[in-house]
């Protein structure tokens, strides 16, 4: 396999992380929103704030990192 194959399968596997990043995300989102509308706020629905917050960090910086390896890919 070339050098540009090989970097291109790993951008591939990063935007499949990328995905499943975001369907945690928005099923995280509407169980914590369903909480808050039941009125339902305890420790559960504050771990579901804080996985929001770190699935928010987490996408972001793989899309960070995403963005630099296909900017590597003009130099291949």
């Amino acid at each position: 396999m070339s050098k540009i194959d090989k970097q291109k399968e790993y951008i591939n596997m990063l935007k499949v992380y990328m995905g499943i990043l975001i369907a945690l995300l928005i099923s995280d989102i509407s169980g914590t929103v369903k909480m808050f509308q039941q009125n339902d706020v305890n420790t559960i629905f504050w771990f579901g704030v804080a996985s929001i917050v770190l699935l928010s960090i987490a996408f972001i910086r793989l899309a960070k990192y995403a963005h630099k390896k296909i900017d590597e890919l003009e130099e291949l």
